[in-house]
């Protein structure tokens, strides 16, 4: 079967149904069964069913001209159209009228995906179904068509939502929204929605919240029996600003802490700097008048005094020696050593 994007939606009710005219019934077969024996549709686009006793007195007068229309699928039978019809002939029989115990229907095989499409193409006259009843039917389409052509039960031509689009007489836009709403309302919020205390614009953008504020808005709307679309418009519109300024104080803060620490890191720099240029300086002074490369002065016992040090004379060359060859080896210098060192140097610049 194939389904093109040039066409009226009508085109699928009669390719997957052809059961509401005269012309259709001779693809199904007759038969009379109790209306016991037949299942409604587990999910039927319409909520409700009104004047059903109404209808009852109708047949009382005028008999039944339209019989109910069912699918057989794995060998029940169930009601693609007509259920205001069974639920009339039921309460007949529970009236007292027994000729309504076997009445005429027309069935026909069918797969349960095209019974779920022939099923949501018989509830199709949208005309009086609420904005609720509308947005199922549109989802339900949506995922049953996807089925049929995933399957190779039907090829479809054309963008899925403009097809459906057509057939409800919505813009692609409208078909947006109505995808946003069955893909991100809370069962809360739907609830609220199924109830008619939130309307298609209110549904649509309570969906664009997060959860918990979904559940905030239901609640609201269930109290005061109903929410404007407008009202919900500005609570998304002072979300996206407190987003946007919480961005904004987010890089700010990121940005002072990177300057905080290039300041930080020129200090250490400038403080490091200035260290060595002092040490270089000591190293300068206490390198004047010694001729680099000469052997080590050596200290020997006769050079002792009573302590049994070395005199200062002895001992400044030695060190002066040593720092030379530290000089050489700074590279191999562990960051333990350098503080002896550091301590060392601390210890000579506090004596007098």
């Amino acid at each position: 079967m194939e389904i093109g994007g040039e066409f009226s939606f009508l085109d699928i009710v009669n390719s997957a149904t052809r059961s509401r005219t005269a012309a259709g019934v001779k693809d199904y077969t007759e038969i009379w069964l109790c209306p016991y024996e037949v299942k409604e549709a587990p999910q039927n686009t319409r909520q409700e069913y009104k004047n059903i006793d109404a209808l009852a007195d109708a047949f009382l007068l005028v008999g039944q001209e339209q019989p109910t229309v069912l699918g057989r699928v794995n060998g029940e039978y169930r009601i693609v159209d007509g259920h205001r019809r069974n639920r009339a002939n039921i309460m007949l029989i529970e009236r007292g009228y027994e000729q309504f115990k076997k009445v005429r229907f027309f069935y026909k095989d069918m797969t349960e995906n095209m019974y779920e499409l022939s099923l949501l193409a018989g509830n199709g006259y949208t005309q009086d179904l609420t904005p609720y009843e509308k947005t199922e039917l549109a989802g339900r389409l949506k995922k049953v068509l996807e089925k049929m052509r995933d399957n190779g039960e039907i090829e479809l031509k054309g963008k899925l939502r403009d097809i459906i689009g057509q057939y409800l007489g919505e813009s692609s836009g409208q078909m947006g929204r109505y995808e946003k709403i069955n893909n991100s309302l809370t069962e809360e919020a739907k609830e609220q929605f199924k109830n008619g205390n939130l309307g298609s614009v209110a549904a649509y953008e309570t969906a664009r919240l997060p959860a918990a504020e979904q559940k905030i808005i239901a609640e609201r709307a269930a109290e005061q029996g109903g929410i404007e679309g407008k009202e919900i418009a500005a609570i998304v519109q002072e979300k996206k600003e407190l987003e946007k300024q919480t961005k904004k104080a987010e890089e700010a803060a990121k940005e002072a802490k990177k300057a905080a620490k290039a300041a930080q890191d020129a200090q250490i720099g400038a403080a490091q700097a200035s260290l060595q240029a002092e040490r270089s300086a000591e190293n300068a002074d206490q390198s004047a008048g010694v001729v680099i490369g000469i052997n080590p002065p050596m200290v020997s016992n006769m050079d002792t005094e009573e302590n049994g040090e070395s005199s200062p004379e002895k001992l400044e060359g030695e060190t002066v020696y040593t720092l030379q060859q530290l000089m050489i080896q700074a590279k191999k210098v562990t960051y333990n050593e350098l503080l002896v060192l550091q301590d060392i140097l601390m210890n000579c610049s506090n004596r007098k």
